[in-house]
Order: structure tokens, then sequence, then C-alpha cells
């Protein structure tokens, strides 16, 4: 064992034996070197042991997680119900006048601050694309660490 070495936990361990016996499962290790390896798994004091112990076998492919769909929330519901109240009870020519303010009201808008927004907004992105291009990519866990 190295002096930098990390110790490891009764987890690491166990994280490490149940890749063992996935990759078991799969056909790659027979009985008895999965009773060895995981019996040196539970003797190991540090975390390069077990890598050691699972460098000859490839990292396992998850499934992807499906995302559950909600339902519609309560505040959906009221937000629903009060557009449909507001809609019966304004009268058409009360939106119509709200509507061309509203419209006059954003393109006076557009005028006057899209000549500094839009410099802005094109220079951020292009500092976001630099910073993102550059950014060290994190590497995905490998071997049992992958089961954290």
């Amino acid at each position: 064992m190295h002096s930098c070495d990390v110790r490891a936990s009764d987890l690491d361990r166990e994280r490490a034996v149940e890749f063992l016996k996935a990759h078991y499962a799969a056909g790659r290790l027979q009985h008895d070197e999965l009773a060895m390896r995981s019996d040196a798994a539970y003797r190991a004091v540090a975390l390069s042991e077990l890598d050691w112990l699972t460098a000859d076998l490839p990292a396992l492919v998850r499934a992807p997680r499906r995302s559950r769909r909600r339902g519609p929330t309560l505040t959906a519901v009221v937000i629903c119900a009060l557009l449909v109240a507001l809609l019966v009870i304004v009268p058409p020519e009360l939106w119509l006048a709200l509507f061309a303010l509203a419209m006059m009201a954003g393109l006076i808008g557009f005028v006057m601050f899209a000549p500094i927004a839009i410099p802005i907004l094109v220079i951020a992105a292009i500092v976001h694309l630099v910073t993102r291009a550059t950014r060290p990519r994190p590497q995905p866990p490998v071997g049992w660490r992958q089961l954290r």
C-alpha cells in the first residue's frame, strides 16, 4: 500500500463485490475466481487494491433512467382557471386595446434597447462557447466506482 493511498470503507468493499457479482452473472468470471476476488475485496485495506481486483473488467452499462411525468398540479389548474375567467369576463374590445398598447410598448422598447442588448448578447454567447469548450470534462467513473 502506498503512503498516499486512501483507505477503503466497508461500503467501498461492498460495491466492489457487487461489481464482481454482476460480472459473474454476465459470465465474465468463473465461480472460483469470484470467490477469490470477493475474499480479497473484503480483506482490502486501500482503494487501489479494489481497483486492482476489478481493473480487467469493463464498466457496467446502466440503463437510462426514465423520468416520471407528473399530472397537472394544483397551481397549474388554478392558473388555467384564472385565465379562462379573464377571457370570459373581459370584453374583446379591451383585449384588442391592451394588445395594441403592448405591441407599441414592445416596439419602442426594442428600438431603444436593441442597439445595446444585441451586441452584449452576442459577446456573452461567444464567451459562453469559449469557456464551455475549454472547460475540462469530468471522466466517467470506471469499474466498481461507478456504483456510487
